[in-house]
């Protein structure tokens, strides 16, 4: 009996150890509880209650589980660095299942198509090629959570990479050149910026290894380099009739990429900022995107009744007021000055996990741009996004040292 409760005395010992202590800034407790009490209470004027109080259940155990207790869970530096190495891994997959549909079109699953295939015809200032190549978003339905995915996943192995010799940094450098074509496969621009822009961060920033640095260079440049050449409409891609199975085109031949049109999302911020006109204190409540929009788009018979705003901006402008907008706004900026105060000390530089993870914040920058992200979203990007930011959230100075965990 004693020899139980001493079993029991330590294992409780251990669970308090890596307890539920967390170990988030109180500021940053207080701009998510801001966040989240106002979540609350546009549920209360929410045009769909039900609706709304679902989606808030979702976003306080998402918030709860990335900003206050992962980052306890996580403090041991070989933890962050096994959470790169996972998110790195996801991505390979991810971009596997993109070549394989890309060479065989959609899958069907229990009768179901899968995935979002286009035979496209590559063109160079305008002109057709002939040179024909399958748009492909993998097993996903659209291809935007796919390259993200994948873009998340670059990013990672970047900092993983750094952290290991020998043959862990050729299997790093190995699956961040298996996910570039995959990448670019998706024909997805937000996931290409966000390949630019957190590429380009750890390439500036990183003081860790010469490999991260010149690794993450060169693949800037190379997705700056076709980012560029499409925006200039130098080089683009068109769908052709008759091999798309989802999300079919209208006309014949239909420009997949190529300029510098939005696909749209002028017309969808517009309606966006018209709906938040006629309820900018409450909002519509949260999950209330699409309905919100609806009465403001003139599409007519026409009219695709599942639009977002295609902007986590704006779209928390609609859902939950100009507050809501501002209290988002204040969750990233409070993280932002948190990380920007710790390199100003010194204490991230010499730390490439810290830094991937930053380095991926900041690419996410163009994914709340122009997609409807949400700060306690279930999507994988969403995800990632909130245990990204509990995890820089955290200075580096309140965790155990590399060298006290060997």
């Amino acid at each position: 009996m004693a020899g139980r409760d001493r079993a029991g005395g330590a294992a409780l010992e251990a669970w308090r150890s890596r307890r539920l202590e967390s170990l988030t800034p109180r500021v940053v407790l207080v701009a998510v509880g801001l966040y989240l009490a106002w979540a609350a209470l546009t549920t209360l004027t929410s045009i769909d209650h039900r609706v709304s109080a679902v989606y808030l259940a979702g976003m306080v155990a998402v918030i709860a589980l990335a900003i206050w207790w992962i980052p306890g869970a996580l403090r041991e530096q070989s933890d962050r660095e096994n959470l790169l190495a996972s998110v790195g891994l996801l991505g390979v997959v991810v971009a596997l299942s993109v070549y394989v549909v890309a060479v065989s079109g959609n899958v069907n699953v229990f009768g179901h198509q899968v995935g979002d295939y286009q035979l496209a015809d590559l063109t160079l200032g305008g002109h057709s090629t002939g040179f024909l190549f399958g748009r492909s978003s993998g097993v996903y339905l659209a291809p935007f959570e796919p390259g993200m995915t994948m873009a998340l996943g670059v990013a990672t192995l970047l900092g993983w990479g750094a952290t290991r010799v020998g043959r862990p940094r050729v299997l790093a450098l190995l699956g961040i050149l298996f996910m570039v074509p995959a990448i670019l496969l998706t024909l997805d621009r937000t996931a290409w910026l966000a390949v630019i822009v957190s590429a380009g961060a750890i390439a500036v920033l990183t003081r860790a290894t010469r490999f991260q640095a010149a690794a993450a260079a060169v693949v800037c440049v190379v997705f700056a380099s076709v980012f560029l050449a499409v925006f200039v409409s130098a080089v683009g891609a068109n769908s052709l009739f008759g091999s798309c199975r989802v999300n079919c085109p209208v006309n014949p031949d239909t420009t997949l990429r190529g300029g510098t049109g939005l696909s749209g999302r002028e017309y969808l911020w517009r309606a966006s900022v018209s709906a938040i006109e006629q309820r900018p204190i409450f909002g519509y409540g949260p999950g209330n995107n699409v309905p919100a929009l609806y009465p403001f788009l003139k599409g007519g018979a026409n009219q695709i009744e599942t639009l977002t705003s295609h902007s986590a901006w704006f779209r928390a402008g609609v859902e939950m007021g100009i507050p809501g907008l501002v209290f988002l706004v204040w969750v990233l900026a409070v993280v932002a000055w948190i990380f920007i105060r710790g390199r100003l000390r010194g204490e991230s530089i010499g730390d490439p996990v810290h830094l991937a993870l930053a380095a991926s914040l900041i690419g996410l920058v163009p994914a709340l741009t122009f997609e409807s992200l949400l700060l306690g979203g279930v999507t994988f990007t969403s995800l990632f996004l909130a245990v990204a930011l509990g995890l820089v959230a955290v200075p580096l100075s309140r965790l155990p040292s590399p060298q006290a965990t060997l």
